[in-house]
């Protein structure tokens, strides 16, 4: 497994700014990398070997030492409605590029960009790594299957990605999906009809949206922005409709002890986004995926 560091231009660029090798290059603060060249070859390998024992395995505890934060809760749920998962879904990471800011304080974290290999198929994914302590593992915090282009990102010195601030991206993302509110960002397609107030033949309540759990993850764009990882929590109501009507995701949930909705069932899905924040104006979404972590 070939492994690139900070500034290779593998993703396209998205938004102005950005060099056409890599990102511009700033001023290199103080302080060493999340993580060296030579460990990072090896948290690869480590976390792949242990994302795949999780996977055939359908043991929750395994995958707690694999996923944390936004990940966490719907592998939980996958795991408990579809236990585990046979050779085939195995994955392995190919052309790995890595975005290590400067970081000597935990908790420390990277990005990725790679192909992930499954059952003969691949795609890019997006994904964040995070190493909460000095006696925990790197586990991953985000990911997520990637189409098309993202903006360049801008390097220090040293060819270090630099860490940026969110500029309230999850916040409004959360505030458009359960208030129409778009001030703050540009909708996109999937967020547009995920407010509608159907599901199947059930009526959906607009919901609680927030940002989490844990932190977002962000980085600094060619053009001063912000490329941004994060998830956000949905809490909603269905009412009125049958069995057959709901989501598969819930109706697959609740089956597996026996259950049967009732008149109303309440439902979390988790989602996870990665987005870019320019230095004014509307945020945009570039990538989302919602996963269900409980139904009652």
């Amino acid at each position: 497994m070939a492994l690139v560091m900070a500034g290779s231009a593998v993703l396209t660029a998205a938004c102005s700014g950005g060099g056409a090798a890599g990102g511009t290059a700033a001023a290199a603060p103080g302080g060493p990398p999340a993580i060296g060249a030579d460990e990072s070859l090896k948290v690869l390998r480590d976390w792949t070997d242990r994302h795949n024992k999780a996977l055939t395995s359908g043991d929750e505890k395994l995958w707690r030492d694999t996923v944390t934060g936004p990940l966490a809760a719907p592998v939980t749920a996958r795991v408990r409605t579809y236990g585990k998962l046979p050779e085939t879904a195995t994955i392995s990471l190919a052309n790995p590029v890595l975005y290590v800011p400067r970081r000597s304080a935990y908790p420390k974290w990277f990005g990725i960009a790679a192909l992930e290999r499954s059952d003969g198929k691949d795609q890019q994914v997006l994904g964040v790594f995070v190493k909460t302590s000095a006696k925990d593992g790197w586990r991953a915090a985000h990911w997520l299957t990637f189409q098309g282009g993202a903006p360049d990102l801008a390097y220090d010195a040293g060819g270090y990605a630099i860490p940026a601030p969110d500029r309230g991206l999850p916040a409004a993302h959360a505030g458009y999906l359960a208030k129409g509110d778009a001030t703050g960002m540009m909708p996109d397609p999937f967020a547009a009809s995920s407010r509608k107030a159907e599901q199947g033949d059930w009526t959906v309540a607009p919901g609680r949206f927030a940002p989490g759990p844990g932190p977002s993850y962000a980085l600094r764009t060619g053009d001063g922005g912000s490329l941004v990882w994060y998830g956000l929590t949905q809490d909603a109501t269905l009412t009125g409709g049958t069995e057959r009507g709901l989501p598969a995701d819930v109706r697959d949930y609740l089956a597996k002890d026996g259950r049967k909705p009732g008149e109303t069932v309440h439902a979390s899905w988790q989602w996870l986004a990665i987005g870019y924040a320019p230095p004014s104006g509307q945020a945009r979404v570039l990538g989302e995926s919602v996963s269900l972590t409980t139904a009652h």
